[in-house]
């Protein structure tokens, strides 16, 4: 693995206002990939939709992703979850934990132009996904059970 890029990458994830922890994620959990497919196949509907060309997009998908997160139970007691974000390794990179904090800014500051905007969070017992994708002129943001 690249330390250079994990480095860059979790940079990244510190950069929304989320507060990195240095715990691994659980043994037991779903991997990234698994969640992954879980989220981005053909027979999935998203729990709420923005479209990409509302004049706050980022930042409404901001707000439906954690009115969904919040309903779903994404968070466990003390704020932590798993995250993945896109980019080059991130299956690779697997999931890193992190706590929630009050002013986090996901959307708008892990959208990439050459990249676009897809992020998975996981409940740390594995039970739940809660993502972001794009889809054509859409972000969709799915809840999954698993």
């Amino acid at each position: 693995m690249d330390e250079l890029a994990r480095e860059s990458w979790l940079n990244r994830v510190a950069a929304t206002g989320l507060v990195v922890s240095k715990e691994a994620a659980p043994a037991d959990v779903p991997p990234v990939l698994e969640a992954l497919k879980s989220v981005v196949n053909w027979e999935v509907e998203p729990t709420a939709t923005v479209r990409s060309d509302h004049p706050d997009a980022l930042e409404e998908v901001d707000r439906q992703w954690l009115l969904q997160a919040e309903r779903c139970g994404l968070f466990g007691g003390d704020g932590l979850f798993l995250l993945s974000i896109s980019g080059s390794g991130a299956s690779e990179f697997g999931w890193v934990v992190v706590k929630w904090a009050v002013g986090a800014v996901l959307a708008p500051r892990l959208a990439r132009p050459e990249e676009g905007l897809d992020f998975l969070a996981m409940s740390l017992d594995g039970k739940v996904v809660c993502a972001v994708t794009e889809e054509e002129d859409d972000y969709w943001i799915v809840v999954q059970q698993l």
